[in-house]
């Protein structure tokens, strides 16, 4: 459902976003596609092997849940945080 949605909005708004993406360069686009990838990749090791790790010392389910929720809350502000850090210095604030 979701890839779905993504489409239909990537469908949209195809010509705010090539008339975004034609003010940067090409080093700049590499940038912010490895900026991305990174991201992900943080977000993911910190949820996975952070989150499991931190978790596991809670006893009980119910509140083992909701801190994973928590955790996981945490990890992706913090990585939008610093995806929009790097994304403004890499582009010079066009993204």
């Amino acid at each position: 459902m979701s890839i779905v949605l993504f489409a239909f909005n990537f469908w949209k708004n195809r010509k705010e976003l090539k008339a975004t993406y034609s003010k940067l360069h090409s080093v700049q686009i590499i940038g912010v596609i490895i900026s991305y990838l990174v991201t992900i990749a943080i977000a993911f090791v910190l949820i996975y092997y952070a989150g499991n790790w931190l978790v596991s010392f809670i006893p009980f389910v119910f509140l083992r849940s909701a801190a994973f929720f928590v955790m996981i809350a945490a990890v992706l502000f913090f990585c939008l945080d610093l995806l929009h850090k790097v994304l403004t210095r890499i582009t010079k604030g066009i993204l």
